[in-house]
């Protein structure tokens, strides 16, 4: 009688997608910007990667982790254009290069500027790595102005309280601009030159 032959397993198919986690942000961003946050859902993301439904909660366990996966990006590039801002150009022409920076990227993003300071993920407590991003942007305006500090160019404070009365200041401005409550005051690079120059006048040493 013929030995019986042992057939191997199939080994499983590689995802095709690679990197599902990065797909599924990618079309949450483009949910976002086509059809605005009511179209964003585990559902939606899964379709339009075209996996099953079931597939996003590998990732995500819900459509807020996904929101704050989706915000965690955007602060990653807004840093990034905030740090380029400040390249070559140090002092206080660089630190309004960085609050350029910040509003323009809102101006040129606002989907994700509205998700990334958004309600659902208000709170970060549980949110470690979007967190972590956003502080590291405050802290790098928070650098910024203490390096200034030692220089003699902006009078004494605590630069984290500074920084975050500066993004406040900024964040106004962006969100009233993208709800069109600035336009008939004036244009949009008047307005950022003169809340940029306030803003280095309310930090002149006194």
């Amino acid at each position: 009688m013929a030995p019986t032959i042992q057939k191997k397993p199939k080994a499983p198919k590689p995802y095709h997608h690679g990197d599902l986690k990065t797909a599924l942000v990618d079309a949450g961003v483009e949910i976002l910007r086509g059809k605005g946050p009511e179209a964003l859902s585990l559902r939606e993301v899964a379709r339009r990667v075209g996996v099953s439904q079931a597939a996003p909660y590998r990732h995500f366990k819900d459509r807020r982790e996904l929101i704050a996966a989706i915000a965690e990006r955007g602060f990653s590039r807004m840093g990034d254009a905030m740090r380029r801002a400040m390249t070559g150009a140090g002092g206080r022409p660089g630190l309004r290069g960085v609050a350029r920076a910040y509003v323009r990227f809102g101006l040129k993003n606002p989907a994700e500027y509205r998700v990334m300071f958004g309600p659902e993920v208000a709170l970060t407590d549980d949110l470690p790595a979007l967190r972590e991003t956003g502080r590291s942007v405050l802290g790098f305006v928070a650098e910024g102005i203490a390096g200034l500090q030692k220089a003699g160019l902006v009078g004494p404070g605590d630069p984290w309280l500074m920084a975050a009365a500066t993004w406040a200041m900024l964040h106004g401005l962006v969100m009233l601009s993208l709800d069109g409550q600035a336009a008939s005051v004036a244009s949009e690079d008047a307005l950022v030159e003169e809340a940029t120059r306030m803003m280095m006048f309310g930090m002149a040493p006194r």
